[in-house]
């Protein structure tokens, strides 16, 4: 579109940050890397297979001080990109029904299906602040859970999670958590919960957490999957035949990226930053005539579209966002037929291209 109309195109539509990694990871791990033996052999042969103990202790500090639970190595496997353990611990269920609640991020859908599973989806709404009733029949297997969620920002409370737990204890599933954006907080108020905090829900499946969002690692490649011994031994048996592991200089920046004051305070501006992106959009959005609320624990909006376009969202994302405004978002039908009537907005522009999109709207407003 932009070759064809001569036009930037505003880009509010990926969840990919705009800020690399902090400058200090970058520094750390140039340094990792040109130390000796830092690229010598696979790292599941030189290192521990769960992931190096200095990353290991740095995790089960972060659980701690975050949550307030006690963890132990043998409940932690270190791994690389989220997407991939999201695909690869889907299949370590026999073939059956995966349940997949929506809107929902459509990486589960493919993972599911591609392990031989077929899918039952659960409707959310706004009514029900994006929450899924969560019950199982006889042929669930296991289920997907993203919370703090992408696309919607709803974050479910503690109990939410006990009545989750009664619902998989009844049933005997098997279930994966997906907490990309568990230490995602924009708003203080936001109480994510870590399934380690319901120690009994830790036998039943596994809590994936990335610092792709948390620290900016998305060219980098870095996170954790947390359960119960049982559970993350098979695990690794698993990955042991696809993986050679995380690269010890990597896994040594995560253990920077837990710990270190300089790149806390790096992150702690950014998302102070984040805060104000989002305080504008939304602002500006309501005025325009969309239905939203300020961002709690992830970076997307989202927004209801306002009235006249009969809840129409792709129709009014492509032809009248898109074609007319050159601004670009995300239909919210994409995450599945509950998002119909939305749209997903990301924080991941910087303050003038986010009044600039807004002008643009408004410029194009006949609604």
């Amino acid at each position: 579109m932009e070759k064809r109309d001569g036009i930037r195109v505003i880009n509010l539509r990926i969840g990919i940050p705009d800020r690399e990694a902090p400058s200090e990871i970058k520094q750390l791990m140039a340094e990792y890397v040109l130390e000796e033996r830092s690229t010598f052999g696979y790292p599941c042969d030189v290192h521990p297979e769960r992931g190096i103990p200095e990353l290991i202790d740095a995790i089960i500090r972060h659980y701690d001080e975050k949550h307030g639970v006690t963890l132990v190595p043998e409940n932690i496997a270190v791994t690389s990109w989220t997407k991939d353990a999201l695909h690869n611990l889907a299949r370590l269920y026999s073939p059956g029904v995966a349940v997949i609640p929506e809107p929902i991020y459509p990486a589960y859908e493919a993972a599911a299906l591609l392990a031989g599973h077929k899918l039952r989806r659960v409707p959310t709404s706004g009514g029900s602040k994006w929450l899924p009733e969560m019950r199982f029949n006889g042929d669930d297997t296991f289920f997907f859970f993203c919370d703090p969620n992408n696309p919607t920002d709803s974050v479910a409370d503690e109990a939410f999670y006990h009545e989750l737990f009664d619902e998989v204890k009844k049933r005997d599933v098997g279930a994966i958590f997906d907490k990309a954006y568990k230490d995602y907080k924009l708003d203080e108020g936001a109480k994510p919960v870590s399934i380690t905090q319901i120690p009994e829900l830790m036998g039943y499946g596994y809590e994936v957490v990335s610092l792709s969002k948390h620290y900016n690692f998305v060219g980098i490649g870095l996170g954790w999957i947390v359960s119960i011994k049982e559970n993350i031994d098979r695990w690794l048996k698993l990955s042991s035949q696809f993986s050679q592991g995380v690269a010890w200089y990597v896994q040594k920046v995560g253990v920077e990226a837990l710990t270190n004051p300089k790149v806390q305070k790096e992150m702690k501006e950014y998302m102070k930053e984040l805060r104000e992106r989002g305080g504008i959009l939304v602002k500006g959005l309501n005025n325009l005539g969309f239905t939203c609320g300020t961002s709690k624990a992830t970076p997307y909006v989202f927004a209801q579209i306002p009235e006249g376009f009969d809840g129409d969202d792709e129709h009014f994302a492509l032809n009248v966002l898109l074609e007319k405004a050159h601004v670009a978002t995300m239909p919210g039908s994409y995450f599945g037929k509950s998002g119909r009537g939305y749209v997903r907005f990301t924080l991941f522009a910087k303050i003038p291209d986010i009044k600039e999109g807004l002008r643009r709207i408004k410029d194009v407003r006949d609604w």
